[in-house]
């Protein structure tokens, strides 16, 4: 049987192959082994458009389509096809991974929780919604490693969670000016970002040069970097690492490095494969996960650098609540809870044994 998740449905045309559902918002076309513009569908797919919310179908007349019951739908299965099922998602809009588990409530987390955020009952947090695989959107809601960590977050301290959109560049604004109360997603603590807010490190990492496949400008290292143009998002580590080689290039009287700044992470990979770009560093799981969706128009180049810890910053003299992400942290790592999280996305490296403040400062 095809199910709508929780839709109700008022109207059901079916036009050979395909099967136009209509809700109360939208218009889902449930496709098989058919052709859209620019892919080619080898059983079916959802495809949510904005169609007048009203009873006017102005398409119906022209594709010859014919309403049809529950039935005439689910007589699709003699087709051999799969239901269509939505995932679950929670009142915050995450996706829920049913492979990891739910946090207990952290009584001491909730108690150095500070007031006005007990008060709210909601965690505002800032990441970058367009980073696969830590925080992305796709149909369903917010998911990915950062979405789970979330949740995780959320349900040791009792909270509700929203996640605001923030990219990297406005991660230490929006947590100085109380826009948000965390910044996380794939946020690298940093002595230099030590010295405007708090991290609570829970993973480490690590970066990765991403190059046009065949590495036609041969680059290994960043030390290859000189001459060459780098790109990253605004505000990255990746790009700071790529100025600094550009500094080093210059004093030793080799051609400096053009570094090209871009809104995000997605921007930066198109910047690559259009060619406006000769490489970009990014952190190690977003890199292989873009060199996986490239259709092979990219690839991995040299060896991991720049080991470093991600975090959870929050503002510069909120003790408190820096005291209530630790313990919370701590008590997901008791659970076991990190593991499932970092194990589940192939990326079980970045777990470490125990969460800690500022974990970059450097040691006497």
């Amino acid at each position: 049987m095809i199910a709508v998740a929780k839709k109700s449905l008022s109207e059901m045309i079916l036009s050979r192959y395909d099967f136009h559902i209509r809700t109360p918002d939208q218009w889902m076309l449930l496709h098989v082994d058919g052709k859209i513009p620019g892919r080619r569908l080898t059983a079916f797919n959802v495809f949510r458009s904005n169609f007048p919310t009203n009873n006017k179908v102005p398409m119906l007349k022209k594709n010859r389509f014919k309403p049809v019951t529950a039935v005439a739908i689910a007589c699709t299965v003699s087709l051999g096809l799969t239901g269509v099922v939505q995932a679950e998602t929670t009142a915050d809009g995450f996706v829920v991974n049913p492979k990891i588990s739910k946090a207990t409530l952290n009584q001491a987390a909730v108690a150095a929780l500070p007031a006005d955020i007990k008060e709210k009952g909601v965690l505002t947090i800032g990441g970058e919604t367009t980073l696969p695989p830590y925080l992305y959107r796709d149909n369903d809601g917010i998911t990915g490693i950062e979405a789970d960590f979330m949740q995780a977050l959320g349900q040791a301290l009792g909270l509700r969670v929203k996640v605001i959109n923030t990219d990297f560049g406005s991660m230490v604004i929006g947590l100085t000016s109380g826009r948000v109360d965390v910044a996380m997603s794939d946020f690298s603590d940093t002595p230099e970002r030590e010295k405007q807010v708090t991290f609570v490190d829970y993973t480490k990492t690590g970066q990765q040069l991403i190059v046009a496949k065949g590495n036609p400008k041969n680059i290994h290292s960043v030390a290859d970097l000189c001459g060459t143009t780098a790109g990253g998002p605004v505000g990255s580590l990746s790009l700071a690492i790529a100025q600094k080689q550009s500094d080093a290039c210059t004093k030793a009287g080799k051609p400096a490095v053009n570094v090209q700044g871009y809104p995000s992470a997605n921007a930066s990979e198109l910047a690559l494969r259009t060619g406006r770009i000769d490489t970009m560093g990014i952190d190690y799981a977003i890199a292989a996960n873009i060199v996986k969706s490239s259709g092979g128009k990219s690839e991995l180049t040299g060896d991991l650098f720049e080991a470093g810890m991600h975090g959870a910053a929050v503002k510069t003299g909120n003790a408190q609540l820096a005291k209530a992400l630790q313990l919370a942290f701590e008590g997901i790592s008791k659970q076991g809870i990190d593991r499932q999280i970092v194990d589940f996305y192939g990326v079980s490296q970045m777990r470490i044994d125990t969460p800690v403040v500022n974990g970059m400062q450097p040691k006497n």
